[in-house]
């Protein structure tokens, strides 16, 4: 009898991820190529509207993404204009990418950089600590059923798999440590603005808003490369052109415009 409860659990657990892909839709390989050198577009994000699945692209332009007939694959960058597609089901759906005219200025490197400041710090370390955290996963990791099984635990992977208390605290941890990756990145934003540009408080927001730099950067690069970034896009912000990406419903409705 206890062999075919846990035979019939896994029978269940095969059909419920079978469920799931479907409605995820198909794996799909695409590209981005830049419209004028016809070359591969490195480093750049593909997002499907539905899902809001997030995929970069390699030093090829490939990016890979689950996606259905009909879904809208939209590119993000602070490079380029955001366009996007309509996925027809074909192969290798390619996205072409229309550069963002040059800044109105000559960029020069700047000097080395030191941020001081006891909270820029604070937030350092603590930015420090949270990447050196295992990442928080909603469902149970390929290499955690591995160390289970390995372990001797395969009633203890069966509960982590199929109860509701296991699941929802893997939700709530994933949940608290992805707001802490937020509050950090947006802390240490405002920090590196109010030491090396002259916005008001009340613009921040504003300015956070039009920079549209992801929470992946602002934790991960270096005070240099931030600062310098956080440069150029206020000289930007502040003659007015348009925030590097900029989000619409349906990329039928904003496509680009030829030249």
């Amino acid at each position: 009898m206890r062999y075919l409860l846990v035979l019939s659990l896994i029978v269940l657990t095969v059909l419920a991820e079978q469920r799931n892909a479907w409605a995820q839709g198909k794996y799909v390989i695409g590209s981005v190529v830049d419209q004028s050198t016809k070359k591969a577009v490195d480093k750049v994000i593909v997002v499907n509207q539905r899902t809001r699945q997030r995929a970069k692209t390699n030093a090829t332009g490939r990016f890979f993404i689950t996606a259905q007939p009909g879904d809208s694959l939209i590119l993000t960058s602070q490079l380029y204009n955001r366009t996007g597609i309509r996925f027809d089901g074909s192969e290798n759906p390619t996205i072409t990418a229309n550069a963002l005219p040059p800044m109105p200025y000559r960029v020069v490197d700047l000097d080395e950089v030191t941020v001081t400041g006891k909270r820029y710090e604070e937030v350092k370390r603590e930015i420090q600590q949270l990447l050196d955290e295992p990442v928080a996963s909603k469902k149970v990791t390929g290499e955690q059923a591995f160390d289970r099984i390995a372990d001797g635990a395969g009633v203890t992977l069966l509960y982590e798999l199929f109860a509701k208390r296991p699941k929802s605290d893997r939700k709530a941890n994933y949940i608290i440590q992805q707001d802490r990756r937020h509050a950090l990145a947006l802390e240490r934003f405002r920090l590196l603005v109010e030491q090396s540009t002259t916005l008001k408080a009340d613009e921040v927001d504003r300015f956070f808003d039009f920079c549209d730099l992801d929470d992946e950067f602002l934790l991960k690069s270096a005070d240099y490369d931030l600062i310098n970034t956080i440069q150029q896009l206020r000289n930007r912000y502040r003659e007015g052109f348009n925030r590097p990406s900029r989000i619409s419903p349906d990329p039928d409705k904003s496509a680009p415009k030829k030249l």
